[in-house]
């Protein structure tokens, strides 16, 4: 049998992407109350669904959704929609106030490229939010999900790579603790869990939610750090090496008297 996966487009109009944006859309309002009173919001990845999610009446911000791949269905009517190579945005430098990053992080070899890419775009006291499923189950649970293609993280992780990308978390938050194909619990009981969830068992929710803000000073040379370590057991020899070396020439010296 063939695993075909719906596109996201298709799989947030039915009843349990419905649900689900419902309750990942009450955390993104939590961490973003004061969304209309932005300029400029930019939605990397397929964000198109949770930023209507955010949308706040009249005073909707300017939004405009990009990704590495066309949107399935019409542009969004909360703004529009592009095309992008998401390691290199064609966006001005710090021209939005807010980046939301949904279904954006494919592959990990290349994430921190994606995020570099992202805090360019965005404004010196603007704020990034990156949802992806968690390394501890999550992706289990979201088999049934567009999440299921993403990459999954742990939070220790994401402070590693944020850093690499020159950003810095603020605020940490989980979602969805009941897996999604309970939908009568998920609709009634959905939010109950997730407080429970985060009481009783903090780590163990499906998606994993993180606001960061740029912080220039913060970057990761981990590559260095190993190129250093490589030179220094080149160059320099251990101890035990170097007080091997010191007996041999003794006891060459002994043998020579």
């Amino acid at each position: 049998m063939l695993d075909v996966m719906p596109p996201e487009s298709s799989f947030y109009t039915t009843a349990r992407g419905q649900c689900f944006l419902a309750l990942v859309g009450e955390r993104l309002r939590w961490f973003w109350p004061d969304l209309g009173q932005q300029h400029a919001v930019l939605g990397l990845g397929h964000a198109a669904a949770y930023l209507e999610k955010l949308e706040s009446g009249r005073n909707t911000p300017a939004c405009l959704v990009a990704a590495n791949a066309p949107q399935w269905g019409a542009a969004s009517t909360l703004g529009r929609s592009c095309v992008v190579d998401m390691h290199s945005l064609p966006f001005q430098p710090e021209q939005f106030d807010r980046v939301l990053m949904v279904h954006a992080l494919n592959d990990r070899k290349k994430s921190v490229s994606i995020l570099r890419a992202a805090g360019q775009v965005m404004k010196p006291d603007g704020r990034l939010l990156l949802i992806v499923p968690s390394r501890f189950g999550g992706r289990a649970r979201l088999r049934s999900t567009p999440f299921r293609h993403d990459a999954a993280f742990s939070r220790r992780c994401l402070k590693h790579m944020l850093a690499a990308a020159m950003l810095k978390p603020e605020q940490w938050d989980e979602a969805l603790f009941l897996p999604t194909g309970a939908m009568r619990w998920m609709r009634h009981n959905g939010r109950k869990m997730d407080i429970a969830g985060k009481v009783l068992c903090p780590g163990a929710g499906s998606l994993i939610l993180v606001e960061a803000v740029r912080d220039e000073y913060s970057a990761l040379s981990l590559p260095v750090k190993l190129r250093q370590r490589w030179l220094s057991r080149s160059l320099l020899p251990v101890r035990s090496t170097a007080k091997a070396i010191q007996d041999r020439k003794y006891v060459s010296r002994i043998s020579r008297r």
